[in-house]
């Protein structure tokens, strides 16, 4: 079949040693390719972190001033020790939470527990709230609270927030109870 644009010419022996010049070529992109292809990835980044800022914002737990709190590994469901943490729920000048012990009038101490996993603290205004792992209101500063678990030295929580460098920490290893 006959080649519809006629036969090929072949390029003469001066156009043959031309060397090639690479800055003569036409645009790949007109300015607003350009434009279109640096814009692109911001356009997806911003959508990208719009749908995370929506999905994360049904937060039900109350908004306030996070309070630092000491939590350890331990989870629901697993063993622990059953000793009786018990005590009233205080926070002191540096925003710690720590349980008033003391009974039958005898000198109040302190006694720092180290929470469970996913514990977490939130002041409103002067009230403290303390919450479990499922966002849950477990206690309120002023609440005497009870619960099981163990004793352990200080050092074990190294790194932790609002843990005394030595001495003893209560590891609360149950659910937590209000008593009154």
């Amino acid at each position: 079949m006959a080649d519809p644009q006629g036969p090929a010419e072949d390029p003469t022996p001066a156009e043959r040693d031309q060397p090639y010049d690479r800055w003569s070529r036409p645009e790949a992109l007109s300015r607003r390719g350009y434009a279109i292809v640096a814009a692109v990835p911001f356009v997806i980044a911003a959508v990208g972190f719009g749908i995370v800022a929506a999905v994360s914002s049904g937060d039900d737990a109350p908004s306030g001033t996070t309070v630092r709190l000491p939590v350890s590994g331990w989870t629901p469901g697993n063993g622990g020790d059953d000793a009786l943490i018990q005590g009233v729920l205080r926070v002191d000048a540096d925003h710690c939470v720590y349980l008033e012990a003391g009974q039958d009038g005898a000198d109040p101490g302190k006694v720092w527990p180290v929470w469970p996993a996913g514990f977490k603290a939130v002041r409103q205004g002067e009230r403290l709230t303390i919450l479990d792992g499922a966002g849950t209101t477990v206690a309120h500063d002023g609440d005497e609270v009870s619960m099981g678990g163990g004793f352990g030295p200080a050092g074990t929580f190294a790194g932790q927030p609002c843990l005394p460098e030595s001495g003893e920490v209560a590891i609360v290893q149950s659910e937590v109870t209000v008593v009154r």
